[in-house]
């Protein structure tokens, strides 16, 4: 019987064929590996791009989705061998996802972080609550083989992939800052898909088998149990990130620092100049990918021509759509500036 008397129950039948396929889908073989591979590479380059098209196809790509979901059917069914299954593809396919963004970064080391992947580095509670949901959405489509023209939505909505790609493509580039920040979507999501689609199995009325309930049932409980205090453990910094995001706009202090492509680049051009230094440059954060700040430190005044340059240098580097902003730390004005001003002055006059 179902857990609430509005929900359609499962035939037996169905819950066999249901558990088979999980078991097969979740099953890390060749066939997994080189689908969840492809999907990586597109992403990868979708993603270094900025192509949310590119993107979007790599999630459709990826069979990530099915052993997390298969993960959710064996905590309540008390199937370890689907668990252990499962846990296995999920890890290996993790490793594997991080690899090959982190050897595309390393083959391609003039691409910089692009805004797709600045962007997959801010996650706050709404990731959380669109995994939590897109886990319901895609176990409830697999448990009613008519609703499964939404599992490729679903896949979309949830985007696994990318932020495993982002993860490696972050520490090719040593940019351990967007690393941890994917990282803890990519952990996110994992969690809140495997909760969401066990909600949904047990809410079908399916129960412990005979031999989990044969002395294994506590150890499945202290599963569930981690799982549901990691979720909420995640749920602080993530709410606390959305309400940051919120109130503190743009007098927040930079959140991701500069690549190191960039930063030599505007160390080069520094080195011409007299008492002029780089001291401080970054994005201000994931929800403005385009933005980038650098402070200089000066002891002179700072031409008008070296602003121009390090901005065009910045554009050159991250592509036309970025916004530098070069704030000079000094008390002498900035040289043609102040010709600027009075020029405007004598013509009002």
């Amino acid at each position: 019987m179902p857990a609430f008397k509005w929900f359609p129950e499962m035939e037996r039948e169905a819950r066999i064929a249901l558990v088979n396929k999980l078991n097969a889908d979740s099953e890390w073989n060749v066939n997994f590996c080189v689908l969840l591979s492809c999907s990586v590479v597109i992403a990868g380059l979708g993603l270094m791009q900025s192509s949310s098209a590119v993107v979007i196809g790599a999630m459709l790509v990826a069979p990530l989705m099915t052993p997390l979901i298969g993960a959710g059917m064996a905590l309540v069914q008390g199937n370890f061998r689907l668990l252990i299954v499962s846990c296995k593809s999920t890890l290996y396919g993790t490793l594997v996802g991080i690899f090959i963004g982190a050897f595309i970064e390393v083959i391609t080391p003039h691409w910089e972080l692009s805004q797709e992947i600045v962007a997959r580095a801010g996650p706050n509670i709404l990731d959380l609550f669109i995994a939590f949901f897109a886990g319901i959405s895609a176990a409830y489509a697999l448990t009613r083989p008519n609703l499964s023209g939404a599992l490729p939505g679903v896949a979309i909505a949830v985007a696994l992939v990318p932020p495993i790609t982002v993860t490696g493509i972050a520490l090719g580039n040593l940019d351990f800052t967007v690393a941890e920040g994917a990282g803890i979507l990519f952990l996110t999501n994992m969690v809140a898909i495997v909760l969401g689609s066990a909600f949904v199995f047990w809410a079908h009325g399916i129960h412990l088998s005979r031999e989990a309930t044969k002395g294994k049932h506590t150890g499945l409980n202290r599963i569930i149990i981690t799982l549901s205090c990691l979720l909420f453990l995640l749920m602080l910094p993530l709410g606390y990130r959305l309400n940051d995001q919120l109130t503190q706009g743009d007098n927040r202090p930079l959140a991701f620092p500069l690549s190191l492509g960039l930063y030599n680049a505007l160390k080069e051009r520094l080195a011409k100049e007299q008492q002029i230094d780089y001291l401080l440059g970054g994005r201000p954060g994931a929800d403005r990918p385009n933005a980038v700040v650098l402070w200089l430190k000066a002891d002179v005044p700072v031409p008008q021509n070296l602003i121009s340059d390090l901005e065009q240098i910045t554009r050159d580097i991250l592509g036309d759509e970025a916004t530098p902003l070069v704030v000079p730390l000094q008390m002498a004005p900035i040289i043609g500036a102040k010709k600027n001003t009075e020029d405007s002055h004598a013509e009002k006059n």
